[in-house]
């Protein structure tokens, strides 16, 4: 009888272990062309907000709590503030971190102008956790006028709610380069 309850207790074991080495089952496949569809237009929607973001801390005028957080919300905007864009404020086209660009605009001397238009989006790579796309756009500051070149990242991650582990779909900008002045 032990040993018939030491089976039972193993194998009841044996398909737990099973089951937590499963992988979850995967929603990457689930996104329909109008769910792709959304996610492009989120893409232009983040980039138009990050260049709101930081036309709003070129304001001379704005206090050092609006800055921070102005500073805090463009950020969140991509994976983290350690990726690289291009710096608009220098015609030499420098390359700095995303933090590093909001600290430039929050210390510009007069307030700038910044739009966009002409914008396009194509897909670049894609995995089961991972959408990458490449957005072109052309960024209008002042008179100036940029194409440039940006990632946009759709990401599938883990995500506590309450007690439970979903996964979902977040977006991040990537990467931002000038491909023509």
């Amino acid at each position: 009888m032990r040993t018939l309850a030491a089976l039972i207790v193993l194998m009841l074991a044996t398909a737990a272990t099973a089951q937590e080495a499963m992988p979850r089952t995967n929603p990457a496949a689930a996104l329909s062309q109008k769910t792709i569809e959304a996610y492009e237009l989120k893409a232009e929607s983040k980039a138009g907000e990050f260049f709101s973001y930081v036309e709003l801390l070129t304001d001379p005028t704005a206090n050092a709590e609006m800055k921070a957080q102005t500073t805090a919300e463009a950020v969140r905007l991509y994976e983290n503030e350690g990726i690289t864009i291009e710096n608009v404020f220098d015609t030499k086209g420098s390359v700095v971190t995303v933090k590093k660009l909001l600290d430039l605009a929050a210390s510009q001397k007069q307030k700038a102008s910044l739009s966009m238009t002409s914008f396009n989006i194509m897909k670049r790579g894609e995995t089961s956790r991972r959408r990458d796309w490449l957005m072109t756009y052309e960024l209008i500051i002042g008179k100036r006028a940029l194409t440039v070149s940006q990632g946009f990242y759709i990401v599938l991650e883990d995500k506590k709610f309450g007690t439970t582990i979903k996964q979902v779909w977040n977006s991040y900008l990537g990467e931002m380069r000038v491909v023509k002045k």
